[in-house]
């Protein structure tokens, strides 16, 4: 993907991802790099009995700013997520929803689908880990 200037970017490195997996204290959460539209982003996800749960966020933004996931893994090689943004006063409102289809290499998970905003603008997303 071609970022400012027609400058290649890359997504967050395996190396990032180790770190950030190594930082997680529940071991059923895996960590994923990826983009949501441009920008580079870090997930985290547990998938447990078809549910899902997690969050994701900016590595080059506030890191504080996290944003909840919640979903559903309806059939293999498919989750349906709800993103939440979290207010100022600590409530959650709804603001996108996604829909990704898996695909594994020889090393690689991927995660494949579009960011459908609840304002109407759609993004482009993916996510991986190595295998």
């Amino acid at each position: 993907m071609a970022g400012a200037l027609g400058v290649a970017t890359a997504d967050p490195t395996d190396d990032q991802i180790r770190k950030a997996q190594a930082n997680v204290d529940n071991e059923a959460v895996l960590v994923y790099g990826g983009k949501v539209g441009k920008l580079d982003a870090m997930f985290a996800l547990e998938i447990d009995g078809g549910l899902v749960d997690g969050h994701y966020y900016y590595p080059t933004r506030d890191k504080n700013q996290r944003f909840k996931l919640k979903g559903t893994n309806p059939k293999d090689g498919v989750l349906v997520l709800q993103e939440f943004t979290e207010q100022k006063d600590g409530s959650l409102v709804h603001s996108a929803s996604c829909r990704l289809t898996k695909r594994v290499t020889d090393s690689r998970i991927y995660w494949e689908g579009t960011m459908n905003n609840t304002d109407g603008r759609s993004f482009p997303m993916h996510f991986s880990r190595p295998e």
